[in-house]
């Protein structure tokens, strides 16, 4: 994120003014097509899923970092990823204290690129198996480390979820990477009600360092709710529908613009309005609370499934 120094005090060194985001104009300028293939996608006619018998109620955080923003109530409290931004056992500890003093009947919690602690001892490792993972207290806390596990809610309904911490190995962060031609997801098993990662899929509020084979992953079987954390610079939630019109934005935002894939766009959005019965399957959530000088005050996401 770019920032400019104004002045320069001995005492407390430089002085950093936040940038501005770029205007509407400046980023027209810099990608039009794929500019307006955004503002096109935003008018999909609103379709949201039905909501089940017993709806229950996920608050999502990642990459919170030393914030401690107020956690709203809910059934389940996700957390994805970036428990610690130093990786040490004392800051994982902290945030644990805090996930632990939080009411949620059920809590979830994956690791992530900065979690180092956890990476060493990697659950079902052999240090792990001895007892070293007691040095960090858990309590009620689940943690999943790209693994499956059945929930029951207080009200009776049971949800699969699958948590795990890697990401694509595209920055020099040392915890839980993986090479960007590796296909991990297909452990992931079907039916998944949520689904945790600490990576994005690729195209989808990730800056383009998301994950290409976990998109494929969603498009062949999607849950009801996806939850991510990683890319501090891209917060914020949308709905996946899986047509025409997703599949030409993801395009798009993969090619960075192009005239033709903007008329692709434009005819799949015409599309949609002669198509109302198509309803949103995933609620996608990139619920990272840190972001830096210029995206203070996050707070976290909550999700009704």
């Amino acid at each position: 994120m770019p920032f400019s120094v104004t002045a320069f005090n001995r005492d407390t060194g430089f002085v950093i003014v936040p940038s501005t985001d770029p205007t509407a104009w400046q980023q027209f300028r810099h990608r039009p097509c794929l500019f307006l293939a955004r503002k096109l996608s935003a008018w999909r006619p609103a379709n949201r899923p039905d909501l089940p018998e017993k709806p229950i109620t996920v608050v999502c955080i990642a990459n919170a970092h030393r914030q401690r923003p107020v956690i709203p109530h809910g059934d389940i409290l996700i957390y994805a990823g970036g428990l610690a931004a130093d990786g040490s056992l004392t800051e994982l500890q902290a945030t644990l204290d805090w996930l632990r003093s939080q009411p949620h009947y059920t809590k979830i919690v994956v690791a992530g690129r900065s979690d180092r602690y956890l990476n060493v001892f990697k659950k079902g490792g052999d240090r792990w198996r001895y007892g070293y993972h007691n040095a960090a207290q858990w309590s009620d806390i689940i943690y999943l480390e790209h693994e499956h596990v059945t929930v029951t809610a207080q009200n009776g309904r049971q949800l699969q979820i699958f948590g795990s911490p890697y990401s694509p190995k595209t920055v020099p962060f040392p915890a839980f990477q993986y090479p960007e031609t590796d296909n991990i997801w297909d452990q992931i098993p079907g039916s998944v009600d949520i689904l945790i990662t600490h990576t994005p899929p690729y195209t989808h509020r990730d800056s383009l360092q998301g994950c290409w084979h976990l998109l494929e992953r969603l498009w062949r079987d999607p849950p009801r709710l996806h939850v991510f954390g990683c890319s501090l610079e891209n917060y914020g939630s949308e709905l996946l529908h899986y047509d025409a019109l997703q599949e030409a934005m993801e395009r798009i935002e993969a090619a960075g613009g192009g005239f033709v894939n903007l008329l692709k766009v434009l005819k799949a959005l015409v599309q949609s309005f002669f198509r109302p019965s198509i309803k949103a399957k995933t609620a996608l959530v990139n619920a990272c609370i840190e972001g830096g000088l210029w995206h203070p005050g996050r707070q976290p996401i909550t999700v009704v499934i």
